[in-house]
């Protein structure tokens, strides 16, 4: 078995998503020796570029939007370009078995549904504001909001069944979970940081309003490049030891000995590594029970998108199909039509 690579580093940072690139590139310009150990071959974590029949594609994430300051700032830095994200025409929307077409953010419901829905945005709004997004747990109804789940916290106020199902429908693709799986804090929490339920589901002034030109990763690539002989492909890390000097990380092939760490990863990631001495026990908690979401995209791809032609955005979302929202990914100059399918079943 051969010896496993040994280096030194002044911080050593455990994954290259966007986290960890943007940790590494800050403390780089700091004049900080920095190592950035990565499992996969590739950069940008949850983003990756696919291409079929010559149509570069978005395999992860996708968006960005004017609420996300600093993805922005970063993007403009490396030159990462965007564009605007396809929303003319009319959206379409089925539940309860009924197609209707409509106009901007707001479904065409009835009467009764539509003040139903606009009490959930109200409510949901409304609590958001109040919830420090850097320490939810001190909102004073944190303890009940997180002993039930947002489902439930939505039956308890009774906006109606027609408003449940569009929040459903939305959140099943913002978060890969039902709301009965998700705490009611952690829920709210999250509209606070995205800036309120229009900036966070929208597609015109929201989260959905840009795509990357050259795709998302293109954007980490960039951000990665400055950094390339520092990164180290196909490290998992197995093992992280704190002593008086410093930390030990053991990773796939390598042994880094770094003043401090960084890890990134999402937290149920981190089962995989063993902490020494062991994490609080709060935290360690957390890993075990936070679980990532579950989101499954389909991308089809035609010689042009005809939809466009019959008055449609591509936008639709769907209480029973197993395409619960559908968007137009099409590229720039719409030459081909690209329909991009989420659903969390």
């Amino acid at each position: 078995m051969a010896e496993a690579e040994e280096i030194t580093a002044d911080v050593a940072v455990v994954g290259a998503g966007f986290a960890g690139l943007a940790a590494a590139r800050a403390l780089a310009a700091a004049g900080v020796e920095v190592v950035v150990l990565e499992a996969r071959d590739r950069v940008g974590g949850r983003v990756e570029r696919g291409e079929s029949d010559g149509v570069l594609l978005d395999l992860g994430g996708t968006w960005v939007g004017p609420t996300q300051t600093r993805a922005l700032e970063l993007a403009a830095e490396v030159g990462a370009q965007t564009f605007p994200q396809h929303a003319a025409g009319e959206n379409q929307i089925d539940i309860d078995g009924e197609v209707r077409r409509y106009s901007g953010t707001v479904p065409r419901l009835g009467p009764l549904a539509l003040a139903g829905l606009g009490r959930l945005q109200l409510s949901v709004n409304r609590h958001a504001r109040r919830i420090d997004t850097q320490a939810p747990w001190d909102y004073r109804h944190a303890g009940r909001l997180d002993a039930a789940s947002f489902g439930d916290w939505m039956k308890g106020r009774r906006f109606g069944r027609a408003a449940a199902k569009v929040m459903t429908i939305v959140g099943r693709t913002t978060w890969g979970a039902e709301p009965r799986e998700l705490s009611a804090l952690y829920a709210l929490s999250y509209v606070a940081g995205g800036g309120g339920t229009d900036a966070l589901f929208d597609t015109e002034g929201g989260a959905q309003e840009g795509r990357f030109v050259l795709g998302a990763q293109e954007f980490a690539e960039k951000v990665a490049a400055p950094l390339a002989p520092a990164i180290r492909f196909g490290r998992p890390v197995s093992a992280i030891e704190w002593g008086a000097s410093g930390a030990v990380v053991q990773a796939e092939g390598l042994r880094v000995t770094a003043g401090r760490v960084i890890v990134t990863v999402a937290p149920p990631l981190c089962e995989a590594i063993a902490f020494d001495p062991p994490l609080p026990a709060r935290r360690d908690e957390l890993q075990r029970r936070m679980r990532m979401g579950a989101l499954t995209k389909a991308i089809a791809i035609y010689d042009e998108p005809f939809w466009r032609a019959d008055g449609l955005s591509g936008e639709s979302l769907s209480d029973s199909s197993l395409a619960s929202l559908t968007f137009d990914l099409s590229p720039p100059d719409g030459s081909r039509g690209v329909m991009g399918v989420c659903t969390s079943l």
